[in-house]
């Protein structure tokens, strides 16, 4: 495969597609534009309406200006509300929690819970921690690693860091993870300081 084949396969697999909104959208469209039809071709047959006659519709858009503030004002936020929403979906990145590895000339995307997982137990092994003790959280561009050690235990968050650090660079993941180490003290050494 080419490289700019290889790019967009993975661009896809990180990023969420908008199938889910779009569809939505046009599925909401889709009913109030069938609504309107049947509502239409009720008054061409002389029939009772199922929900507004057309004209009655007409006629309350075209008085809506002249209604109370009480009426607009909600509709009005809720219609700006909608289309926030709409312009948000349509220009966040929607990014999923997924991560390339670089390296190799093949297109590898991990899951960040997987990429977690190796870090805090390279972490534990490093340090000689209890299972448990590592706790370690990848975000799109960060990763939190949190070591709780053992009473009488101690630990530099510098080590933590640089631990991890070297397992991240391992997997030259793209785009580059920033650590953050914290070292929470465990409650008997809390208590004797």
């Amino acid at each position: 495969m080419s490289n700019s084949v290889l790019h967009r396969v993975v661009r896809r697999e990180l990023h969420s597609p908008r199938t889910a909104a779009a569809a939505a959208v046009l599925v909401v469209v889709a009913l109030a534009v069938i609504a309107v039809g049947v509502e239409i071709v009720l008054h061409l047959l002389g029939a009772d309406p199922l929900l507004v006659a057309p004209g009655a519709a007409l006629n309350w858009l075209r008085e809506l200006p002249e209604h109370p503030q009480s009426v607009t004002l909600p509709v009005g936020i809720a219609a700006a509300v909608l289309g926030l929403v709409l312009v948000w979906l349509a220009v966040a990145p929607g990014r999923r929690p997924k991560h390339e590895l670089g390296g190799t000339d093949r297109a590898l995307i991990t899951d960040n819970g997987v990429i977690a997982s190796a870090v805090a137990e390279r972490v534990r092994r490093e340090l000689d921690l209890s299972k448990g003790a590592v706790v370690v959280g990848i975000g799109h561009r960060s990763a939190d690693v949190t070591v709780r050690p053992e009473p009488g235990q101690s630990m530099e968050r510098a080590r933590v860091r640089a631990v991890a650090e070297e397992e991240l660079d391992a997997y030259a993941l793209r785009p580059r993870v920033k650590v953050r180490a914290r070292v929470l003290r465990s409650a008997d050494q809390e208590d004797a300081s």
